[in-house]
């Protein structure tokens, strides 16, 4: 076998953040307008939204578990994560295609059977395929620890560039193109980010430097589960991703509401996604340097905390539209961190599992991470319908009572801070990095031998 290669390519590292780009017009575009579309466009109830989006991750789960084993099994001559991406890179356009055209001609009931139908090949069928095996390919490409973060921080710049960009035009796509066509166009380049992903990357670990073939150790689903049950990090790790996800999501769905009802003006959406995002880009252009210096267990924890005090702010500023602004800044420089540190630590749970026990598990270990970050989506989805069903919101009313009001606020400033709050209790719990140093010496001396 050739000699492996020891770093990555700036052309890698963009070509990997170009499949999260992909997965993330799709994250952006349901977080941010898929409950206002089911409620306000297709007139489905809000609470029978977030019912459906709760639901829909009980069978998440099963797939998640499913595609982890898969992973683990999988074996192509261009390794057991990467080929994944180019295979549901088409199922990805259509699965977003068909989630928001919800035929107008059907019943009540029949725009719920279809809505439950596409959220769930989409969300629980399609994105597993595609995210789960993505998010796996980061410890495939490589074991050096600042390489992986410096890939991490150039994905999550590139992916909140992506967010800004559909928060920002949307709105504007939909007044003129409307959702059939705002669909086709997003799952174009859907379909053409994650090719552009599957080109650009390798699989190191295990690549032939001269033929480009990489050698796939199976990992027997027997074998994995009990090593991954061993792996205390894992389940830190799930709980994270999840609590994390589910303050995300929630404050996201209740943007829309939040900009149309609170400030009155929805052409504030703009602002306030840029609020978020651009701090946070600045943040993760910093942060490998940073990682390099402090690790990044503790920017992450300094990643919580502000993300909290953002959403008090948030929360206290009511209908101010400068202090809430000022409450996204902080917010979203809080975020940077966080976000970043949170994926490629999850390259190190993997090598934290192999240390321990002997067994690498990719797949499985990202399927757990995969389960907690889509089940905090999930919940985030509906913890936003059920605070703003809470408050009295009616889709079709042309004006909404104050409770309504005061529920949305609320939903889209304290709950996320104490949300926040749960994050960092986490954080704390994560220090994986004391350990580190000793594993990458280890996993190299041990394959070094091979």
């Amino acid at each position: 076998m050739g000699k492996k290669k020891t770093g990555l390519s700036w052309s890698e590292k963009i070509s990997y953040g170009m499949g999260d780009c992909g997965a993330n017009v799709t994250v952006a575009l349901c977080s941010t307008f898929l409950t206002a579309y089911y409620t306000d466009t297709v007139g489905i109830a809000a609470a029978a939204v977030g019912t459906m989006m709760l639901l829909a991750r009980v069978f998440d789960g099963v797939t998640d578990i499913i595609m982890g084993a898969i992973v683990d099994k999988t074996k192509t001559r261009w390794g057991k994560a990467r080929p994944w991406v180019l295979w549901t890179a088409p199922l990805m356009a259509i699965a977003l295609i068909l989630e928001f055209n919800v035929p107008g001609g059907l019943s009540g009931n029949g725009k719920l059977v279809y809505a439950y139908l596409t959220y769930i090949f989409q969300n629980c069928i399609v994105y597993t395929a595609n995210n789960l095996p993505f998010n796996a390919l980061l410890s495939r490409m490589t074991l050096n620890v600042q390489d992986r973060a410096s890939a991490a921080t150039t994905r999550f710049v590139m992916t909140q560039l992506t967010t800004l960009i559909i928060n920002g035009v949307t709105a504007t796509l939909l007044s003129t193109a409307g959702w059939f066509w705002l669909s086709i166009i997003y799952g174009i380049v859907t379909f053409f980010m994650c090719l552009i992903c599957f080109l650009g990357t390798r699989e190191h670990i295990g690549e032939d430097a001269e033929t480009g073939v990489v050698q796939v150790e199976n990992v027997p689903l027997s074998t994995a589960l009990p090593a991954l049950f061993k792996n205390r990090y894992f389940y830190i790790q799930s709980l994270l991703f999840m609590f994390l996800y589910i303050g995300i999501v929630s404050t996201g769905s209740t943007t829309f509401y939040f900009c149309n009802i609170v400030l009155n003006n929805l052409g504030y959406l703009t602002y306030i996604s840029m609020a978020t995002t651009i701090p946070a880009i600045i943040v993760n252009l910093m942060l490998p340097k940073a990682i390099q210096r402090y690790g990044k267990w503790k920017l992450m924890i300094g990643g919580a905390f502000l993300m909290a005090l953002g959403g008090l702010i948030i929360g206290a500023a009511g209908s101010s539209f400068p202090l809430v602004l000022l409450g996204l800044i902080i917010k979203g420089t809080g975020m940077g961190p966080i976000m970043s540190g949170i994926f490629a630590m999850t390259a190190d749970v993997v090598d934290y599992g192999e240390w321990k026990t002997g067994v690498r598990s990719e797949g499985l270990v990202n399927c757990c991470t995969s389960f907690g970050m889509k089940v905090g989506i999930g919940l985030g989805s509906a913890l936003c319908t059920w605070i703003i069903t809470m408050g009295g919101y009616d889709g079709t009313a042309a004006v909404q009572p104050a409770s309504a009001v005061t529920m949305i606020r609320f939903g889209f400033g304290y709950s996320g801070a104490i949300i926040a709050v749960i994050c960092l209790v986490l954080c704390f719990m994560m220090n994986i990095d004391k350990y580190i140093v000793a594993i990458q010496n280890d996993l190299e001396a041990k394959r070094n031998t091979k």
